[in-house]
């Protein structure tokens, strides 16, 4: 009986130890970030750990162009102009050596239009170093405000400094290897309450199923993320386009209104950026696998690759937009030709398949590429009279040329103004294309060979496309080290021969020192990327030395500055380009009222 006795109390202590030391271990445990966010929080950014994120930033591909000696080389008398001891460097230097981790913003209340934000990071040096640092930035920015009131508040033995700025606060506080900040002092004693895991465990952002089921769709390990719930914009959003005197479609604002989260995460992979989306929405539409008819048409000049399934909008062509708001001019003309033929938004998705697939050629030989965009025709006959309702826009004043060949119908546009471009459209009982280049497009449409496929058949595309996942509503691939040695071939010659007419162009930067193409394009390969539906939203992976959405918004804005320069350049005088001096429509009788439908 006294063993018995010994072996019960023998038990009791050592789960009473092990007890003792699990809640010590949950104690010092440290708490995710959601985890301190409250569950009706709108928006986060989190970066997990800066010093990590840096050193593979130091490693990426991008970053190899940036310390290329001839890169360096020929920005050296720009570098030079710059600050040679840059504060916001030394002050970023400084931050990274307090060791932070777990760093994040947050949104978490938007109501009466006050935004409630929270911030804070978690850091391996001593409090009193990190004190330091706060406060020389304090004593930066305090001065430039004016007059600012400091108190503090004592909360739970935790002493918050508030700063308070005409109606701004700006509320801090030290907890155990955290530094928060807050423009609010109860959403501050909130977190507090939550880090030190006090009173009651209310529902944190950790505990939101919209929030857990986009996160899961991520990968573990990533360089920053971020997390939006949209409904509270788009609710606001709507009375402001309504304001402007703009309408959305009832299916697009439907579509809008349906968007419940989106997360998003960047990271590096083996010097590559990766970056994958989640957007949580019911699906679109019944998807299939992308079949991909026109890839074995790319070929080893192939610099750009695209399949993506369309949505045909329900009123695509319902209520023109007012004049001079809106659509773009063009965009305008086209519709108001396919309203004057009685094309209706029916008759086009009768027309057309749903997989959109697009093509970018450069061959060495030719000054700019060439670009088709490729659908599939289900009814040839209404696909046939839409493209003569395009083509009765016409290019510069001059009518486009039809032709018939090898059973297919084609327009022609002549080359127009300063532009190297020939466009063309095609139509057969399978397939309508629509590109730059006529001939390359008359080819295609009526070529009996069949493809080569050489682009689907190489190790580099083959080995690109591995990356992701098959895409299921979309699929692009760029490749990156080609259209730059494409881009050098074409554009070194111009920024020379403008640099001996005009010398200011070569002030700055001068173009007889660009870097030799190979010291880059070697650190060049193909941006990929796809799209899926998985649960209930749609995921996006995207890697290349850039990701696609930044390769996307770079060429946008090098779109929009070229845009400028042109207009500034050509356009005597000011104002803005006005409707298309390109697209003309050519005068249609209006249809009768007994005219049938297409």
């Amino acid at each position: 009986m006294k063993k018995l006795l010994a072996v019960i109390v023998l038990a009791l202590v050592v789960a009473t130890a092990v007890w003792i030391f699990l809640r010590v271990q949950l104690a010092n445990r440290l708490a995710a970030v959601p985890e301190l966010l409250p569950a009706t929080t709108l928006l986060v950014v989190q970066v997990p750990d800066f010093k990590r994120t840096r050193e593979q930033w130091h490693r990426s591909d991008l970053y190899q162009i940036w310390r290329e000696p001839a890169v360096q080389g020929w920005l050296r008398d720009s570098l030079a102009r710059l600050p040679k001891h840059s504060g916001g460097r030394q002050t970023l230097g400084d931050f990274l050596q307090l060791g932070p981790t777990h760093s994040f913003v947050a949104l978490t209340s938007l109501e009466n239009n006050e935004p409630k934000m929270i911030g804070g990071f978690h850091f391996d040096r001593s409090p009193e170093e990190v004190r330091t640092f706060v406060d020389q930035r304090k004593a930066e920015w305090l001065p430039k405000f004016g007059a600012a009131k400091r108190e503090t508040t004592v909360y739970e033995q935790h002493s918050i400094e508030t700063i308070s700025v005409s109606h701004f606060i700006f509320a801090s506080v030290y907890d155990n290897h955290w530094f928060f900040v807050a423009n609010d002092l109860a959403a501050l004693k909130a977190l507090l309450d939550r880090v030190d895991r006090r009173g009651e465990k209310a529902a944190s952002l950790q505990t939101n199923a919209a929030f857990t089921d986009a996160i899961r769709h991520l990968p573990n390990a990533y360089a920053g993320m971020l997390y939006l719930d949209p409904r509270p914009f788009v609710e606001k959003l709507l009375p402001l386009v309504a304001m402007t005197g703009q309408a959305l479609p009832m299916d697009q604002l439907q579509r809008l209104k349906q968007v419940q989260a989106v997360a998003s995460a960047f990271g590096f992979d083996q010097g590559e950026m990766r970056e994958t989306d989640f957007v949580t929405m019911p699906r679109l539409s019944e998807e299939e696998k992308l079949e991909r008819r026109s890839l074995a048409a790319a070929g080893a000049n192939t610099i750009f690759y695209s399949a993506a399934r369309l949505h045909w909008p329900e009123n695509m062509l319902a209520g023109p937009a007012p004049a001079g708001a809106g659509l773009p001019a063009v965009l305008q003309q086209l519709t108001a030709a396919l309203k004057t033929r009685g094309i209706a938004g029916n008759d086009v998705r009768a027309a057309f398949g749903e997989e959109l697939e697009m093509i970018g050629d450069w061959p060495a030989d030719a000054r700019w590429p060439v670009l088709q965009a490729k659908l599939p025709v289900k009814d040839a006959d209404r696909a046939r009279k839409i493209a003569d309702a395009l083509t009765s826009v016409e290019i510069s004043g001059t009518p486009w040329i039809r032709t018939e060949k090898g059973g297919a119908t084609i327009y022609r546009a002549q080359p127009f103004g300063f532009v190297p471009l020939s466009p063309g459209i095609a139509v057969s009982d399978q397939m309508m294309i629509v590109g730059t280049d006529a001939a390359a497009i008359e080819t295609a449409i009526t070529s009996a060979a069949p493809p080569a496929g050489e682009l689907e058949k190489s190790a580099i595309f083959q080995s690109a496309a591995k990356q992701v996942p098959a895409g299921q509503s979309a699929f692009n691939y760029v490749d990156t080290r080609l259209l730059f040695e494409r881009l050098d071939a074409s554009l070194r010659p111009l920024l020379l021969m403008g640099a001996a007419l005009s010398p200011k162009l070569g002030k700055n930067v001068d173009p007889a020192k660009l870097p030799p193409p190979e010291a880059i394009a070697k650190h060049l390969s193909p941006i990929v990327m796809s799209q899926r539906y998985e649960g209930n939203g749609y995921v996006t992976e995207s890697i290349g030395p850039v990701t696609f959405r930044e390769a996307t918004l770079g060429l946008a804005g090098a779109i929009g500055g070229l845009f400028i320069y042109l207009q500034e350049a050509i356009r005597p005088g000011r104002g803005t380009l006005g409707p298309s001096p390109l697209f003309q429509p050519t005068p249609q009788p209006s249809p009768t009222p007994t005219a049938s439908p297409i």
